[in-house]
C-alpha cells in the first residue's frame, strides 16, 4: 500500500480505501488484517491513523475484530459482480462556434439599476431569515406573500382576477406546464404549429395525446381546433410563439366561448405579454373568461434574469381541490430565500420600474432591427409590434449555405425546422434581439442583408 502524505485527502481515508477496495469476497473472506502496530510501522505512520481506517471499515461492516485475535474481512454474502456492458462510447456534444452576434431568444440583459435593485433584496432576504420566524419552509404552493404581492401585480397588469390559494410558484414556465399536465386527466391536448419545440413529447410523458393546430395570421386556427375537438389547448396568444401574431379580441371571444359550452381547458402561457410597443397588450384570456375554462401560466424571467427559473401558475377555481388532494405532501419548488427576494423585489416597486426600462429599451431595438431590414428587399420579417424577437423570410437561399456563411460573418441565427411539424418551407429563422445591444444590431443587421444578398446573386 501506498499513502500520498502530500494528497489533500487525510492519511486515515486513503488507508481505508485501499483496505475496503482489496475486499474479494473469493480471496479475502474471513482472512486476518495486520495488526495495528505492525501496519503503522510498515507504512511509517502513527496507531491512531491505522485504528481510524479499521473503526471505519468495522463501521461500514467489512471488517470485524476478535479480542486477542485480531481483525479479519467479513464473510460477505451476495457480493456484486461488476456488470459488463458492451456499449459504444458516448461521442462529445458539438461545441456551437462562439460569434459575436447571437440572435439567441430568450436571453435579456439585466439593465444596471435593476440589478442593483435586485441584490438589495436579496440581501434583505438573508436580513429576514436570521428572524427565527422567517426560517421556516415556504407553503408547497410558494410564500403566501409572494402569492399576494402576485395577485395583485397580475390583477394591475393583465386585469386577472384570483385568489392566493389559485397560484402556485413554480421553477420556471415549463415546469409549471409539465405540473399542469400531470394535474389533468389524461386525453387529447392541442398544441399550436409552429410552436414550442419538444411540447409533444412533454404532453406524451403524462400520458396525453397531442394534435397539431396551424397558426395564421389571426393565431391559432379556431376552425381546426373545433374539428379536432381536443380535451385542452395550450396556446401563447399575447405573441404566438415563434411566429409572433397576437390573437385578436373576437377570437379570444370565440376561443373562449368554445372552451364554455364544451368544458374544454385552455392552458394560456402569456410570456412576452409585457412586451407590446404599438399599443397597449390585449387583456389576458383568463381576465376575460366566465366559465373557468382557463389556467394562466406565467414567469418571472423577463423581470430579473433567465437562469433565476421562477414562475407561476394560476388555477382555476375547480382544480385547486385537485391540486390539495393530489400534492398536499409537495415541497415547493423555488428555495424560501429567493421568493422572499422576489416579495422585497415588488414591494420595492423595482419589479415594476425594471419592465418599464426594459419594455422601453427593447421598443427602440425591435424599431430598429425592422427600420435595417426594411432596405432589404430580400429578407420578409413577421413584424406584430411585440415580443423581443423576430421571425424572418428568406427564400431562395439554401440553409446550410446562409447558416455556415453567418458564422464566418460572426453571426448566428436560428430556423425554425424543429419548431414546426411538416413545415412548409425551411426558409425561416428566429431572431431574438433582447440581448444584443443597440450599437450591436447597427453592425449585424446590415451585414446579414449583405450575405443574403451575396448568396442570393450566387444562387
Amino acid at each position: 500500500m501506498i499513502l500520498d502524505r502530500n494528497a489533500t485527502q487525510p492519511l486515515y481515508l486513503q488507508l481505508y480505501q485501499q483496505l475496503r477496495a482489496a475486499y474479494d469476497p473469493n480471496n479475502t473472506a474471513r482472512q486476518k488484517l495486520w495488526s495495528v502496530r505492525k501496519l503503522a510501522q510498515n507504512l511509517a505512520v502513527s496507531k491512531t491513523t491505522v485504528e481510524q481506517a479499521y473503526d471505519q471499515l468495522m463501521a461500514e461492516g467489512y471488517i470485524y475484530s476478535v479480542p486477542g485475535s485480531g481483525y479479519f474481512y467479513h464473510d460477505l454474502q451476495h457480493w456484486p459482480t461488476p456488470a459488463t456492458i458492451d456499449t459504444p462510447p458516448t461521442p462529445p456534444l458539438a461545441t456551437p462556434t462562439k460569434v459575436t452576434y447571437d440572435f439567441h431568444y430568450g436571453r435579456l440583459p439585466m439593465l444596471k439599476p435593476s440589478w442593483n435593485a435586485w441584490k438589495r433584496a436579496v440581501r434583505e432576504a438573508l436580513r429576514q431569515a436570521e428572524d427565527a420566524a422567517n426560517t421556516h419552509d415556504p407553503e408547497a404552493q410558494g410564500l403566501f406573500a409572494l402569492r399576494e404581492q402576485l395577485g395583485r401585480f397580475l390583477a394591475t397588469t393583465r386585469g386577472i382576477q384570483c385568489t392566493p390559494d389559485q397560484i402556485v410558484i413554480t421553477n420556471g414556465a415549463k415546469a409549471g406546464l409539465s405540473f399542469l399536465l400531470s394535474l389533468l386527466p389524461r386525453g387529447l391536448v392541442g398544441i399550436e404549429n409552429p410552436g414550442y419545440r419538444g411540447l409533444d413529447e412533454l404532453a406524451a410523458g403524462y400520458g396525453h395525446r397531442t394534435v397539431a393546430l396551424p397558426v395564421t395570421a389571426q393565431g391559432v386556427d379556431l376552425a381546426a381546433l373545433k374539428a379536432a375537438q381536443p380535451q385542452v389547448v395550450y396556446t401563447t396568444p399575447a405573441h404566438q410563439f415563434p411566429l409572433g401574431y397576437v390573437l385578436p379580441i373576437a377570437q379570444r371571444l370565440d376561443l373562449l366561448n368554445w372552451a364554455a359550452t364544451n368544458q374544454r381547458l385552455i392552458i394560456e402561457d402569456d410570456y412576452d405579454s409585457a412586451y407590446r410597443y404599438n399599443a397597449r397588450p390585449l387583456p389576458a384570456l383568463q381576465s376575460l373568461a366566465t366559465a373557468n375554462q382557463v389556467a394562466y401560466l406565467g414567469t418571472f424571467d423577463r423581470g430579473i434574469d433567465p437562469t433565476l427559473r421562477m414562475g407561476y401558475l394560476v388555477l382555476p377555481p375547480q382544480l385547486v381541490t385537485t391540486y390539495h388532494q393530489q400534492y398536499q405532501y409537495r415541497s415547493a419548488m423555488v428555495a424560501g430565500l429567493l421568493q422572499q427576494a422576489m416579495v422585497n423585489y415588488f414591494e420595492s416597486g423595482a419589479y415594476y420600474r425594471h419592465l418599464s426600462r426594459s419594455r422601453n429599451l427593447n421598443r427602440q431595438k425591435y424599431q430598429l432591427v425592422c427600420k435595417l431590414l426594411a432596405k432589404s428587399t430580400l429578407i420578409q420579417p413577421i413584424a406584430t409590434g411585440a415580443g423581443l424577437h423576430l421571425v424572418v423570410r428568406i427564400p431562395e437561399i439554401d440553409s446550410a449555405d446562409l447558416l455556415n456563411a453567418l458564422i464566418q460573418a460572426d453571426i448566428r441565427i436560428y430556423p425554425l425546422d424543429s419548431n414546426w411539424q411538416a413545415m412548409p418551407s425551411h426558409d425561416y429563422y428566429l431572431l431574438g434581439f433582447a440581448a444584443l445591444s443597440l450599437a450591436d444590431l447597427e453592425i449585424a443587421i446590415p451585414r446579414l442583408i449583405q450575405i443574403c444578398e451575396r448568396l442570393a446573386s450566387n444562387h
